[in-house]
Formats: C-alpha cells, sequence, structure tokens
C-alpha cells in the first residue's frame, strides 16, 4: 500500500504546481488525477467514478469577480485518493461504489478548504514578484530564476501537505463509519447517478450555447470515455 500512498502525494504535488501559472498542461483535472490514481491503486472503475463527477463540479465552479474558486485540483487528488484507499479496505464489490460516493463528498470539502490556502498562496507570489523587481533593479539578474524555483517549489509543497493531510484526517474519521454504512451508501450512490449526468449534459450545452465548441467537444468526449469504461468494465 505504500506506492499507492505515495503516488497519491506526489500526484497532489504536481496537480496544485499544474493549476499555478507554471505548467497548465490540464493534469490538474480532476478526471486526470483520477485516471493516474485509479492506475496506480489498480482500481479504476472507483477512480473513474470519482473523477467524472468532480470533473463535472470543477467545470460548474467559475471565478466570479474576485471571488476565489474551489481548489478541485487538491479536490480531485483527495475525494480519488481517498475513495481507492476506502475501497481496497472492502472486501465485497458492491461497497466499494459507497466509497465512491464519499470520495466525492471529501473531494467537495477539499476543494472548498483550499480555498483559503490558493489565497494564502498568491499573496506568497506576489511577495515574490515585489522581491524579484527590487532585485533586479539593483541588477541582481538571477533573482527572476530564483523566485521561479521558489514558487514552484511552494506550489509542490502546499499540494502535497494538504493531499497528506486530507488523506489522513479523511481515511481516520470515515474508516469505520465506511464500513458499517457501506450499503446505504452504494444505494445513495446509484440513486445520485441521474443528478451527476444530468449535471454534466448542462455543463455540455452550456460551452456550446456559449460557442465554445472546442470545449463542449473535449467535455463530452471524456464523459463518453468514462461511460464507456465503466460500462464494459476498465481493466
Amino acid at each position: 500500500m505504500t506506492f499507492p500512498v505515495l503516488a497519491t502525494l506526489l500526484t497532489g504535488g504536481l496537480a496544485a504546481l499544474d493549476a499555478v501559472p507554471v505548467a497548465q498542461t490540464l493534469f490538474s483535472q480532476p478526471l486526470v488525477t483520477a485516471s493516474v490514481l485509479g492506475w496506480a491503486w489498480g482500481e479504476w472503475r472507483v477512480a473513474l467514478e470519482v473523477g467524472v463527477v468532480l470533473q463535472v463540479l470543477a467545470a460548474s465552479t467559475q471565478p466570479v469577480g474576485a471571488r476565489t474558486p474551489e481548489d478541485y485540483a487538491s479536490g480531485g487528488v483527495t475525494g480519488a485518493g481517498l475513495a481507492l484507499a476506502l475501497a481496497s479496505q472492502q472486501s465485497l464489490a458492491i461497497a466499494r461504489d459507497g466509497c465512491a460516493l464519499v470520495g466525492v463528498l471529501a473531494g467537495m470539502v477539499t476543494a472548498l478548504g483550499g480555498v483559503p490556502l490558493v489565497r494564502w498562496q498568491r499573496r506568497r507570489n506576489e511577495a515574490l514578484s515585489r522581491w524579484c523587481e527590487a532585485e533586479l533593479r539593483r541588477g541582481h539578474e538571477g533573482a527572476l530564476a530564483q523566485s521561479h524555483r521558489a514558487a514552484v517549489v511552494l506550489a509542490f509543497a502546499v499540494g502535497v501537505g494538504y493531499s497528506a493531510v486530507s488523506l489522513g484526517l479523511g481515511f481516520w474519521v470515515l474508516r469505520r463509519w465506511v464500513d458499517f454504512e457501506s450499503l446505504r451508501l452504494t444505494h445513495a450512490w446509484s440513486v445520485a447517478e441521474p443528478l451527476w449526468l444530468g449535471l454534466g449534459l448542462a455543463q455540455m450545452l452550456h460551452a456550446f450555447v456559449q460557442r465554445r465548441l472546442s470545449r463542449a467537444a473535449l467535455f463530452g468526449a471524456a464523459l463518453i470515455a468514462t461511460w464507456l469504461a465503466l460500462m464494459v468494465g476498465a481493466p
């Protein structure tokens, strides 16, 4: 179990790094990170179930004015990672769907709780930019590279640390509850599935109406590919 946990924490750091203006390769999207974790844990079904729902929720979250959007980069990693960790403790396959529901809820809470961290990180980056500007005026040409490295290390460390705390706390608090309520959670997950599908279709239609055709096509393709993988039974 050591490798999956380390892979989850590493994914959390890389996702947080990708979410800031450094890489931005879409690696931080919940469906992408869930796919990576599904490979690491060897449980594709639970990972994709959590990833596609959190992807829908992340797509529906847009910054309004000065409002900081929820941190679904960390939320996606924590949600999928926690669901997979809990599912690894379940002997019955049917009980793992309940773990997916818990993972989605944990991902939403983690994304909301990451907002203060995002704001704090932005303030640190603003301070770094002011320091860099002052050093460049003094003739220190290496200040730009130093500030860039510091921002990268900060983003990665915040992602790893927040993922570790969220996963550890979530597993410790929810493990026993999931064991006792697995059947009810599984039933609740099956009831909520039409809601997730409706939200996904609504997001795709919204992007189409706004003439964001590439986004609508990408979002629709991701939903269809995930649905097919779940239906035919991913390896």
